[in-house]
C-alpha cells in the first residue's frame, strides 16, 4: 500500500516499520542522497529521511515524497516572478485559481499558464514560412525556371514561389511542448483544466516536438526584440524540463526523477542578486566573484601542475571600482539552525581577505522580523584579540514580497535593502 509523507525544508523523519521495495527504489534513494537532494538511509526497521534546501517531490516505490517550501502562497508566487524577471500580468484575477495553497510548482505552473493565455490571447508568433508549388491563382513570384523547364504553357497553373505566415514555429511548439509537461506535473485539479483548454486550443495549429536540452536552446536562439516576450515562458519551462532528472558526472544523460525537485536556493541566490542590483544605491554588484590569487600552489612544490583553488563568494558590492565587501546568499534557517562548519570556515576565508573590514557577510531566509544580526568574531587563537568577522544577516521574505509589489513603497524597499548590507 502506497504510504506519502510530507516534509518542509531543512526537515527530518524517521519512518519505522518503512522499507524501500526494490532495487530501483535503492538505487534512486543513492543518487538523491549522493546528490544533496534529499538524505535517505535505511536503519534497521525503517528509514532515515532528511530534506535540505530542495522542494518537490519523488517517488521510491510505494514511498511518495513531498517537500514543500516554508514559504508558500501569493508571497511566493510573487517573489518567483521578480527573481526570474516574469512579465507583470493584470490580465487575470488570481482568484480564477486558489493560488494561495498551490505549491511551489503549481505556482511556476499556473505563471505558464497566465503568460501563454496572454500570448494566445494578443495572438501567438507567426514566422514566415517558403513555400513552393504551382497555382491556378498566382503568388509571390513566379518562378521562371521551372516555367521554361516545363516547355509548352499547357497547364492551367503557375509555379510561384512565395512566403506563407505559420504559427507553427519552434516558439510556438516549444510552448505546446511546455504546457503538456505542465500538464504532466500539475497537482491542482482546476489549474489542470486550463492547461487541457490550452494544449487543445495550440495542438490545431502547432506539431508536437519532444522537450530536449537542444529544442529548448534553438527557441532561445530565436528570441529577438519581435519574440521576447516568449522569454519569460522559456525561462517557465526550462526550469521545469530541469527539475525532472538529475545530470550525472559525465554532463550528458540524466536519471529520471518519477518526480521533480528544485533547489530553493539557486532561487534565493536569484533573488538576492536581482534586489541588490535593482536597489542597491549607490554601488554595483559583481556576481560569483573570484578572489584570485588567495591561494596559490608554490611551484616548485605542484609536480601535478594543478590549478590553484579559487574562493567565489556569491556576491561582491563595488563602490568607485573597489570591491569593499563580500556576501553570501544561502537558504537555510540560520536563526533556528546552527551555521554548518564548511559555511563557518567558507565566510572566515572571505573575513580574512581583507575585503569589506575585515568582515563577511551571509544572507538567509526569515518569513518575519523577528531574527536579529548574529555576528562572529574571529579570534586570534593565541593572543584572543580580533582578526575578522561573520555576519548572519536575516532577510524578511513576506516583506519583501509587499514591498516588491507596491511601486509606491519602492524607497521603503531600498531603505531595506540598504539596511541588509551594511548592517
Amino acid at each position: 500500500m502506497a504510504k506519502t509523507i510530507s516534509l518542509k525544508e531543512w526537515d527530518s523523519i524517521v519512518l519505522d516499520g518503512i522499507e524501500l521495495s526494490d532495487s530501483n527504489a535503492r538505487n534512486l534513494a543513492k543518487v538523491l542522497t549522493g546528490k544533496g537532494i534529499l538524505e535517505i538511509i535505511e536503519i534497521r526497521g525503517g528509514l532515515s529521511i532528511k530534506s535540505n534546501s530542495y522542494v518537490g517531490r519523488v517517488k521510491l516505490g510505494d514511498l511518495q515524497i513531498n517537500v514543500y517550501p516554508k514559504i508558500k502562497g501569493l508571497p511566493l508566487y510573487q517573489l518567483l516572478r521578480y527573481a526570474y524577471g516574469l512579465r507583470d500580468l493584470k490580465l487575470f484575477n488570481t482568484g480564477e485559481h486558489n493560488i494561495g495553497n498551490f505549491s511551489f510548482f503549481d505556482l511556476l505552473i499556473y505563471e505558464l499558464y497566465v503568460e501563454a493565455e496572454d500570448l494566445i490571447q494578443r495572438g501567438l508568433q507567426k514566422s514566415y514560412i517558403k513555400e513552393e508549388e504551382c497555382l491556378s491563382s498566382p503568388r509571390g513570384r513566379i518562378d521562371m525556371n521551372k516555367l521554361c523547364a516545363q516547355g509548352e504553357l499547357i497547364r492551367d497553373t503557375l509555379p510561384c514561389r512565395y512566403f506563407a505566415r505559420d504559427e507553427d514555429n519552434i516558439l510556438n511548439q516549444i510552448l505546446l511542448s511546455g504546457l503538456r509537461l505542465g500538464l504532466k506535473l500539475v497537482m491542482d485539479d482546476g489549474l489542470k483544466f486550463s492547461l487541457q483548454r490550452l494544449i487543445s486550443y495550440l495542438k490545431e495549429n502547432v506539431c508536437d516536438i519532444i522537450l530536449t536540452r537542444t529544442s529548448l536552446n534553438r527557441a532561445w536562439n530565436s528570441i529577438n526584440r519581435l519574440t521576447e516576450r516568449y522569454s519569460s515562458i522559456l525561462r517557465i519551462i526550462k526550469i521545469l524540463y530541469e527539475s525532472q532528472g538529475i545530470q550525472l558526472e559525465d554532463g550528458l544523460s540524466s536519471i529520471d526523477l518519477n518526480g521533480y525537485f528544485f533547489d530553493m536556493n539557486a532561487f534565493f541566490e536569484t533573488l538576492i542578486g536581482r534586489l541588490l542590483e535593482d536597489f542597491g544605491g549607490g554601488f554595483s554588484v559583481k556576481c560569483q566573484y573570484s578572489l584570485h590569487d588567495m591561494f596559490t600552489y608554490v611551484a616548485e612544490f605542484n609536480p601535478r601542475l594543478k590549478k590553484s583553488p579559487t574562493p567565489r563568494p556569491d556576491f561582491a558590492i563595488v563602490k568607485h571600482g573597489k570591491v569593499i565587501k563580500l556576501i553570501d546568499a544561502k537558504y537555510r534557517d540560520l536563526w533556528h539552525d546552527d551555521l554548518p562548519r564548511e559555511m563557518l570556515y567558507q565566510l572566515s576565508v572571505y573575513a580574512v581577505s581583507g575585503i569589506g573590514n575585515k568582515a563577511s557577510t551571509i544572507l538567509y531566509p526569515a518569513t518575519s522580523d523577528i531574527p536579529t544580526i548574529q555576528k562572529i568574531d574571529i579570534n586570534d587563537p593565541v593572543s584572543g584579540s580580533k582578526i575578522a568577522s561573520i555576519i548572519l544577516q536575516p532577510v524578511n521574505l513576506i516583506k519583501i514580497a509587499e514591498l516588491i509589489t507596491d511601486e509606491s513603497r519602492r524607497y521603503e524597499l531600498m531603505n531595506y535593502i540598504d539596511e541588509v548590507v551594511w548592517s
